[in-house]
């Protein structure tokens, strides 16, 4: 298996993994065939990346801090509640709860954590999928941090809910693909008042869960919105939203640009520490979370191809990997990064290039070296 960037190129490929939609329909099913028209329908809802068999790779596994069926009550759960707020009547709170609650089990089941939280996802652009993900990861960080079970599901909820608000800004400006105006800027900015108001009064969630949707935009030295907030004036759950969902944004395909380098997410947000974001949070996450997830393919310096084909416990940076393709390659070859600190990662790939797919080409003929 491995996760590429959703092309026209992917036609004839296989699905490792099923694609989920809004509420966590199930749109294709793993094994699918991808054609030219599926891959077309796929962009036009926003997909940027599928995860397909990999003839060099059959036997990497999915990693995922949290199963897919409490993925998929967690979407369920968010998609009913916007409905029922855009028909103006109160959402389920107990459909929320129950999700957050299965997460929590599922953390503390998953000693892995974060490993694959981006492995198994839809791979689309919706608030419902990065919501998911950023309950998941402030949880983490609250979790590791002894959090009392009572505080992690007031922050579950909240973080689950931050973006609540964005179902009163329109699709346009959500999914625009360029840069904002300053007009449609300070109106989507008003979405975190707005997910206040929306918890507060719909919800009644209380003041402590709700300032995951106001303060997830405020930043310790006042740079923030909306209220400009500075220091310990911002929530415990504002704080620890704010850099979950930071985390989750920056390495996130989004309409206007792919997702950033992760070393350099790492290093900006280690930079910001006590600047923009709480510093303990920020050593937790990246205690916490693997910058390369499964499935994930990576230059490697020396002009080196490699898939990463599992996590090491010893360090969330320096994953195990296949080589596939680079100089001097005939066959795949697998190491840790971590026992060879020589190589380093040059950059995320969205695909393999001509060459290595060559290899894949072999390999589905039998032609590849055992």
């Amino acid at each position: 298996m491995r996760v590429v960037a959703l092309h026209e190129g992917l036609e004839g490929s296989i699905l490792a993994l099923p694609v989920h939609g809004d509420g966590g329909r199930l749109m294709l099913g793993a094994g699918t065939r991808l054609t030219k028209r599926l891959i077309a329908a796929l962009l036009s809802r926003g997909y940027t990346r599928v995860a397909i068999e990999d003839a060099l790779a059959p036997d990497i596994e999915p990693e995922d801090a949290i199963g897919e069926e409490t993925r998929l009550l967690a979407e369920r759960a968010l998609e009913e509640s916007a409905k029922k707020l855009i028909a103006r009547k109160s959402p389920d709170i107990g459909a929320i709860s129950l999700a957050v609650e299965t997460i929590i089990a599922d953390l503390r089941k998953n000693s892995k954590m974060c490993s694959g939280v981006y492995t198994l996802r839809s791979y689309d652009q919706s608030t419902y999928t990065h919501s998911v993900n950023v309950c998941v990861i402030a949880l983490a960080i609250a979790d590791s941090l002894g959090w009392s079970l009572g505080s992690l599901k007031k922050l579950g909820i909240g973080a689950l809910l931050h973006d609540i608000g964005k179902i009163l800004i329109p699709i346009s400006i959500l999914n625009k693909p360029g840069q904002l105006t300053d007009d449609e800027y300070a109106l989507m900015k008003t979405h975190s008042e707005k997910g206040w108001e929306l918890l507060s009064g719909c919800f009644e969630v209380g003041p402590v869960a709700a300032h995951s949707a106001l303060e997830h935009h405020e930043r310790l030295d006042g740079s923030g919105y909306p209220r400009h907030l500075k220091g310990d004036e911002i929530s415990d759950i504002g704080k620890i939203t704010a850099v979950a969902d930071v985390y989750e944004a920056m390495t996130s395909d989004r309409p206007h640009r792919k997702a950033i380098f992760p070393e350099a997410v790492y290093a900006f947000m280690v930079q910001k520490k006590g600047i923009l974001f709480d510093g303990t949070l920020v050593d937790t996450l990246f205690k916490r979370i693997a910058l390369y997830p499964t499935g994930t393919i990576v230059s490697l310096w020396g002009g080196y191809v490699a898939l990463v084909t599992k996590q090491d416990p010893r360090s969330n940076f320096r994953p195990y990997v296949r080589i596939v393709g680079g100089p001097g390659i005939t066959k795949p070859v697998d190491i840790s990064l971590y026992e060879r600190p020589d190589i380093k990662i040059n950059l995320l790939l969205d695909d393999y290039p001509p060459d290595t797919k060559r290899l894949i080409a072999e390999a589905l003929h039998g032609t590849c070296e055992e």
